[in-house]
């Protein structure tokens, strides 16, 4: 898959330097895809960045803790729209954070002090669509899960496991419905009763599910 032509992405983070780092390597990984960084917008605090929500943006990578306010909070509010992907970028990789972060609906959890050709690497799978964890936190959220069920004990139909195989490849719902020759809404709706009957809220936890049952 390759990254939309003129993506609109939005870099929350209080501190100028996290910000620069960000927004250098987005740029980077546009450039690698021959564009440019024309689309990326900065927010300095929690208030700028929620006067902002409601600009189309595609991408979002948001620190959790900002001086006025909870990144958790910007994350679910961006969600509100499952297409567009969020990632948190944050120097925190407690048990806790990570949780309330896939909670509020992330795609990725990223850790800033990563090595920069890591961080680079994360970014450029989460434009291209799939969920991203750094490789610590996907280790720590694969150990909290129960061990792997049996096929027949899979509370999933064959259409869910097809929908989540293609959303743990890093589809988004519309190119699932291409696959599946299937509506959006339709897929929508599969994703719905998936993260009802496995007891999860975002991609990044779907994502780790069907890696759990050898669907991607």
């Amino acid at each position: 898959m390759s990254i939309q032509d003129h993506p609109r992405i939005l870099v929350v983070d209080d501190l100028e330097p996290a910000r620069r780092l960000l927004t250098d390597a987005i740029r980077a990984v546009l450039a690698g895809k021959g564009q440019g960084g024309d689309g990326i917008v900065e927010a300095r605090s929690f208030t700028e960045a929620m006067v902002m929500l409601d600009r189309g943006f595609d991408f979002a990578f948001v620190d959790l803790h900002l001086p006025d306010g909870r990144g958790w909070d910007i994350i679910r509010r961006l969600k509100a729209n499952p297409d567009m992907v969020v990632a948190a970028v944050t120097v925190m990789d407690d048990h806790s954070s990570v949780e309330a972060t896939l909670a509020a609906g992330a795609d990725g959890y990223l850790i800033k002090d990563a090595e920069p050709e890591l961080l680079h690497f994360r970014i450029e799978r989460l434009m291209i669509g799939e969920p991203s964890l750094s490789p610590a936190i996907a280790r720590m959220m694969l150990a909290r899960f129960r061990p792997q069920q049996d096929q027949a004990d899979d509370p999933l139909t064959d259409r869910e496991r097809e929908v989540l195989s293609l959303t743990g490849r890093g589809l988004r719902a519309r190119e699932v419905a291409g696959q599946l020759r299937i509506s959006t809404h339709t897929v929508r709706d599969h994703l719905k009763s998936i993260y009802r009957k496995l007891d999860v809220s975002s991609r990044a936890e779907a994502a780790i599910e069907a890696q759990k049952r050898n669907l991607t």
